[in-house]
């Protein structure tokens, strides 16, 4: 069956680092799913301009439920490859994931679901100021997926500090712990891996 671990936060807000340096304890015992490869394909004509991306409807709930299940079930899953350029998935290509010990999953909504919700046996919310927030994806944005501070600001207005409140900030009250400052927070997260460790023996 092994542990599983949701880790959740706005756009910006370090939970990729927050995973990876859980990451860096566990090494091969553990996994790590970002929840950005189950977003679904853009419509042919849509324009992304006008596209929610940080709302439920905009991802792949029933696939992301039944991997995590069948990785709880100790089967291996393909993950797909999600394309920020396109806003669709390269059919071509999948990423093979094996069961391990501890399943880390990251995401915005990983725990918007209360069925998926379930499967969790910690969930951490990463919780950092807005105006870092917005700063960290800003730096992301341009330089990982070519988009200009223009375009940025405008969905950030338009979509994604709505979304955050209305569907992403409400999973804190479902987490068991916030960890304020994310991968600045030492002593946080050196007490959330000693947790793990403790529930990886009892498991």
């Amino acid at each position: 069956m092994g542990t599983f671990v949701a880790i959740i936060g706005g756009s910006g807000a370090g939970k990729t680092t927050v995973a990876n340096k859980i990451i860096e304890r566990f090494s091969d015992r553990s996994i790590c799913l970002n929840m950005d490869s189950y977003y679904r394909d853009l419509e042919p004509g849509v324009d992304p301009r006008n596209v929610n991306f940080d709302a439920p409807a905009s991802f792949d709930f029933d696939l992301f439920l039944s991997h995590l299940v069948d990785l709880k079930n100790g089967k291996p899953i393909e993950v797909p490859t999600y394309s920020f350029v396109t806003y669709r998935r390269d059919t071509s290509r999948t990423i093979h994931v094996d069961p391990k010990e501890l399943t880390i999953v990251e995401g915005i909504l990983v725990i918007y679901k209360k069925e998926i919700r379930k499967l969790f046996d910690l969930a951490i919310y990463v919780d950092e100021d807005a105006d870092e927030r917005l700063i960290r994806r800003i730096e992301r944005d341009t330089k990982e997926r070519g988009r200009s501070i223009e375009s940025i600001i405008f969905q950030y207005r338009r979509f994604v500090a709505p979304a955050f409140r209305s569907f992403i900030e409400p999973q804190k009250y479902d987490c068991d712990i916030i960890l304020p400052r994310g991968g600045e927070n030492h002593i946080g997260l050196s007490i959330i891996k000693e947790a793990l460790e403790r529930m990886l023996q009892k498991s």
